[in-house]
């Protein structure tokens, strides 16, 4: 085929991208050169082409349309109206491809059809002349770059989280705003958590279906993962590229928990793929993100065993009711006044070193567990149930008078007397209680002494029934 001649007059050769750029029409200009066999960098050009230089990098084996274009020698022209996907991570409606050498081909794209009023001729001495102005990327736009992609990793290197879930919502936010995407999301298979950051606007992603799309997505093998084209390798509902997903990175994270980061262009936002610089960014985002992950991962660990210990310092490992020390916080912290009355029940069981020296301490220990479980029935959730110790409880009942102590007593009275008891004798309970509008330490002593006098009555009239058997 013989090349096309120029028809642009001489002075293009000392304009600038963008004005080559403004002359054809097109919103953007991008050149391409080549760097290895099949392989193309994209220089510089206007619009995003100024944008993206030397972030972009192809090869003729991933792109139908640039090897159509190489293949031909020609111009290649194509226009839709809605943007579809060019080469790369450019997307655009109306595209003019000119391959300028066999080393050096450049694109024209616009939002409409700009180009039908240009000949072939007129577009490759545009291209050319592109070509001529551009030799390589300039170092102050790779400083711009590299500055870019530190100032967001410190960003996130700066972040202090107190749980892993909020460490990885920090991440997968800071990637997604840095990355540009639309719809962020990052999925830890341990315990399928996940953390969503959607720009899009517009009704909110069902949690089940998103965690059942992102469970599938984690059986993949190899990451990372960045396609241009959604419809070339689909993502399962609700991100195929019928449900608007455009263009996706993935990217796994391998500590302290493994999972991924899903980075999603969709046709909420510009229509885009990702660039290198992108692709570089998110990986290094990740690898900046794992130390922020281990870290709030040992603090919410650190903080779980805490609390695990506080609860089992304030907890009877027999019976699992509050202990003494609970017990003493409880009366501490309980509200007591003239229209708040607080009652108050001790307890202790009789019978139990009869069980424990004929049985053994193991029945003796059963039997507190019943006790215990008997008292907990017989009580509301907001009351405080306590074994103080040995064979004493205590309860303590928030906003109860002495009528409402006294139906608890006798709730607690006929549990143990329809309770069968087959480690031995049946157990009974030396029970005081007092209620008080003022002072709960004064009814504390008062309930202590009221018990101590129910202990001393029944060792009485035990003693005296065994004094009156016959001989």
């Amino acid at each position: 085929m013989e090349p096309l001649e120029a028809t642009v007059p001489d002075p293009w050769s000392s304009a600038t991208a963008a004005e080559i750029a403004e002359a054809a029409g097109a919103d953007d200009l991008f050149v391409f050169r080549r760097v290895a066999e099949g392989r193309f960098a994209h220089l510089g050009g206007s619009g995003r082409g100024a944008g993206w230089a030397g972030i972009v990098e192809i090869g003729v084996d991933e792109e139908p349309l640039l090897a159509a274009m190489l293949a031909d020698e020609t111009v290649l022209r194509r226009s839709q109206r809605e943007p579809w996907h060019v080469l790369g991570p450019y997307y655009a409606p109306s595209v003019a491809a000119v391959s300028v050498s066999a080393d050096v081909f450049v694109v024209f794209g616009a939002g409409t059809d700009a180009f039908s009023s240009l000949s072939d001729g007129e577009l490759l001495a545009l291209a050319r002349h592109a070509g001529e102005t551009l030799f390589e990327v300039s170092p102050a736009k790779r400083l711009a770059d590299e500055l870019e992609a530190m100032n967001a990793v410190r960003d996130l290197l700066q972040t202090s989280a107190e749980t892993f879930d909020e460490a990885l919502r920090w991440l997968v936010d800071r990637a997604s705003v840095s990355l540009s995407c639309d719809l962020g999301l990052a999925y830890i298979h341990e315990g399928r958590r996940v953390q969503i950051a959607d720009h899009r606007g517009g009704p909110r992603l069902g949690e089940e279906e998103v965690t059942d799309a992102l469970a599938s997505i984690g059986q993949w093998s190899s990451f990372p993962v960045c396609v241009q084209r959604a419809s070339a390798v689909e993502l399962p509902e609700p991100f195929r590229a019928e449900d608007g997903v455009i263009a996706y990175y993935l990217l796994e994270i391998g500590q302290p928990l493994p999972g991924f980061l899903l980075l999603l262009h969709t046709r909420a936002g510009t229509a885009r793929g990702f660039t290198q610089l992108c692709q570089s960014l998110g990986r290094k985002l990740v690898d900046a993100g794992e130390p922020l992950l281990a870290t709030a991962l040992l603090r919410e660990t650190m903080r779980a065993e805490l609390e695990k210990a506080e609860v089992a310092a304030r907890r009877d490992p027999l019976t699992a009711l509050p202990n003494r020390l609970a017990w003493t916080e409880a009366i501490a912290s309980a509200s007591v006044g003239p229209e708040s009355p607080v009652s108050i029940i001790k307890l202790d069981c009789r019978g139990l070193k009869q069980i424990n020296d004929t049985h053994g301490h193991e029945a003796g220990d059963r039997v507190l567990c019943r006790v215990a479980g008997i008292l907990i029935d017989s009580v509301r959730a907001t009351d405080v149930a306590a074994r103080l110790g040995g064979d004493e409880f205590s309860i303590l009942l928030g906003g109860a008078d002495a009528d409402l102590a006294a139906i608890v007593v006798g709730r607690i009275e006929r549990a143990l007397e329809n309770e069968s008891w087959p480690e031995g004798p049946r157990i009974g309970l030396a029970i005081g209680s007092a209620t008080t509008y003022e002072n709960l330490e004064a009814a504390e002593r008062q309930a202590d002494a009221s018990m101590l006098e129910s202990k001393r009555l029944n060792r009485r009239s035990t003693q005296a029934s065994e004094a009156a058997r016959p001989i």
